[in-house]
């Protein structure tokens, strides 16, 4: 939250992503999670390759008046950035910003605003596409601490989960699992985001992204057809909500066989 509040002027510019756009999910559009859920209070955010300055106020400096430090990241020159807070050895707080690669893309580091790199990647232009503006009213459970209450951007559900396929290949094994832990969470019927995905992944099929679609089906249909890569899945969801892996199976490949109908009517 102390996060979202140093980007608030912003957050038009941003679109979150990671675990607090798959939290935005549950607990705004889903079923809502309870406040004792863990997930990392990393932010991270995709922008253009350009940022304008607002209210002649930059990002750097935001961020240094709510008293986040920067990190360098990597070995580039110049590195990636990243704020963290309160101090760099002890962060309980990360920002990072994250743009599309242009070009062969070669250079890993962008200039989106004077004094602030961002990590360049491959597949983030369909996370900026079209996102969706959900309000949002965060107060912390804990005493003196923070609040937010605006309006932020997120991926649309399917852009979010066909971006994970189409990164799937270069991810490390954990991460994998990881990326396709939140995708099954959204399949998942008792979450009550399945039929908002399908929809979503149906309109994005109509509107051009067949390959994307396409992609997105492939790799769940292979992973969630491996129990050994289901279970590792399964094993990044907290005890005390942690399915079963013939459930995960089931209804993810349910799901997949709505989604094959659908696109094909």
């Amino acid at each position: 939250m102390r996060a979202l509040n140093a980007l608030r002027p912003y957050l038009g510019h941003i679109v979150i992503c990671g675990a607090w756009a798959w939290y935005v999910y549950r607990h705004y559009l889903g079923r809502p999670l309870e406040h004792t859920a863990v997930f990392t209070r990393d932010l991270d955010c995709v922008t253009p390759t350009r940022v304008p300055v607002m209210e002649g106020v930059g990002l750097l400096e935001s961020l240094e008046n709510a008293d986040f430090v920067w990190v360098p990241k990597g070995s580039d020159n110049p590195p990636a950035a990243v704020f963290v807070w309160p101090r760099r050895r002890a962060a309980e707080v990360e920002v990072e910003f994250l743009a599309p690669a242009r070009g062969s893309g070669t250079s890993r580091v962008v200039s989106i605003q004077p004094n602030i790199t961002a990590q360049a990647l491959r597949d983030l232009d369909i996370l900026l596409e079209d996102p969706m503006v959900v309000e949002l009213d965060e107060r912390s459970v804990e005493a003196g601490g923070s609040s937010f209450q605006g309006a932020v951007r997120v991926p649309r559900l399917a852009h979010f989960s066909m971006q994970k396929a189409l990164i799937f290949p270069r991810r490390q094994a954990e991460d994998q699992a990881k990326d396709l832990a939140y995708v099954f969470d959204l399949i998942d019927s008792t979450n009550k985001l399945a039929d908002q995905l399908l929809g979503d992944v149906v309109r994005a099929h109509a509107s051009g992204h067949h390959k994307e679609v396409q992609r997105f089906r492939e790799v769940a249909g292979r992973q969630f057809a491996s129990p050994a890569f289901v279970k590792k899945v399964v094993e990044q969801i907290p005890p005390e909500r942690r399915p079963l892996s013939a459930y995960a199976e089931r209804e993810v490949a349910g799901w997949l066989a709505r989604l094959a109908a659908a696109l094909s009517e």
